[in-house]
């Protein structure tokens, strides 16, 4: 999925192995797309407006026709032979139907998380942090940056939230994945890099409107799964911390707080009109 991301997207592709079936599923991009595409075998498909995400990736794997999908954001870079030892780790697990590349940020640092977000929202105990991987693992949370997993499997679990714009659609996944008792693997010998947040616009627009989504998608998910959530607690959460932010000139908790103050009112707001309407929004 792309959306804004010609800069970084060539490099992604450029390290994919020939013979492989790519989908380039593109939301509403402003930039020139068609160049960073150029030379490649791939199969584009553009929405006329930015669908989300989870929305866009749903629209990939359905038109995809490979036994496995390997779901990967334009910032990711597979280092050589990754692809073919998830493979070899899908013979090797043949109960197994979703792979996870050992991933690692620019600098080095895996980049692992222990829980999804409906465990840290539910108060679900964390287990000892997990500093490095020296083999394959089982893992609670498949990060949406890179991953593979069985087609049908993926189809038969209605693939992404797509109430779900922007972030934590793969935690929803994983608890999804999780509540079917499907094992979810992390294949140590399968490399990538994360260059985090290098495909997305760094503005303070784009940031409010990534926070704003962020604080959407944790309120979705907290009524999904039946979560408790007091907004009113939230909303004077981030109003102090705008006010001190503002008070130490930290620009960006700032504009990060701000986000999710707006995301929150967004929610409030939209399911105000949905009571008048008889209806309900998530």
């Amino acid at each position: 999925m792309t959306h804004n991301s010609a800069h970084t997207v060539r490099g992604a592709l450029a390290r994919l192995p020939s013979g492989l079936e790519i989908v380039c599923v593109d939301n509403a991009s402003a930039d020139d797309l068609s160049a960073a595409l150029s030379g490649f075998a791939i199969r584009r498909i553009d929405n006329s407006v930015n669908l989300g995400f989870g929305h866009a990736c749903n629209i990939g794997a359905a038109a995809a026709s490979g036994e496995y999908l390997l779901f990967m954001n334009p910032d990711v870079r597979l280092e050589a032979d990754a692809v073919d030892a998830l493979l070899q780790a899908a013979e090797r697990y043949p109960n197994c139907s979703v792979f996870v590349p050992r991933t690692n940020t620019v600098d080095g640092r895996l980049w692992f998380r222990e829980e999804n977000e409906i465990d840290r929202l539910s108060g679900v105990p964390l287990p000892t942090r997990i500093r490095q991987v020296w083999g394959d693992c089982c893992i609670r949370f498949v990060n949406g940056g890179v991953f593979m997993i069985k087609r049908t499997l993926f189809l038969e679990t209605g693939g992404f939230d797509e109430d779900i714009f922007l972030y934590y659609e793969d935690d929803d996944l994983s608890h999804r994945l999780l509540q079917r008792g499907e094992p979810m693997i992390l294949v140590s010998g399968a490399h990538a890099v994360h260059d985090i947040g290098t495909s997305v616009a760094q503005s303070t627009r784009s940031r409010i409107f990534r926070y704003r989504a962020k604080m959407r998608s944790e309120i979705h998910l907290r009524r999904k799964y039946g979560i408790a959530y007091r907004p009113f607690v939230d909303i004077l959460r981030y109003s102090v911390k705008i006010a001190f932010y503002c008070l130490t000139l930290n620009r960006n908790r700032l504009i990060n707080s701000l986000g999710h103050l707006i995301g929150i009112f967004d929610c409030i707001l939209d399911r105000s009109r949905a009571n008048r309407n008889g209806g309900y929004v998530a």
